[in-house]
């Protein structure tokens, strides 16, 4: 009978053991597969203001060729960003010019028409055009 009583908790010890395994093994497995979505959502995120930055610059760059066109050279033009929380992004394009300062309503008017067109299309995005003007 004590060898029947041994063997028996010789076999339950290899039951503890084989599930005190398992579980190690699950949340190692748990914990790796955790951090690899994680720095691929790092990843995402990173890819996404990639994304975001090339747009701006190109929406500068089509600012300055716009008013260069309508014979502002030389026109300052700021981009600011505020991103949310939940990602979207409003933008301000400041622009600054001698010429527009001393221009009349009526014609800043119709340049701002003209500015107002150039954005870039995503749903996440706002824009907002404004003069800086020094009098």
């Amino acid at each position: 009978m004590t060898g029947m009583k041994a063997m028996q908790k010789t076999q339950r010890m290899q039951i503890v053991r084989f599930w005190v395994t398992a579980v190690v093994l699950m949340s190692m497995a748990l914990t790796f597969s955790t951090a690899t979505v994680m720095s691929r959502t790092d990843l995402s995120v990173q890819e996404l203001e990639g994304y975001y930055q090339e747009k701006e610059r190109m929406l500068v760059k089509e600012t300055k060729a716009f008013l260069e066109e309508a014979g502002f050279q030389y026109s300052g033009v700021m981009l600011t960003r505020v991103v949310d929380g939940d990602g979207r992004r409003e933008y301000t394009v400041t622009v600054h010019h001698g010429k527009i300062d001393r221009m009349c309503d009526d014609s800043r008017a119709l340049l701002m028409e003209g500015l107002e067109k150039i954005v870039f299309e995503d749903k996440d995005c706002s824009f907002r055009h404004e003069f800086l003007i020094n009098q």
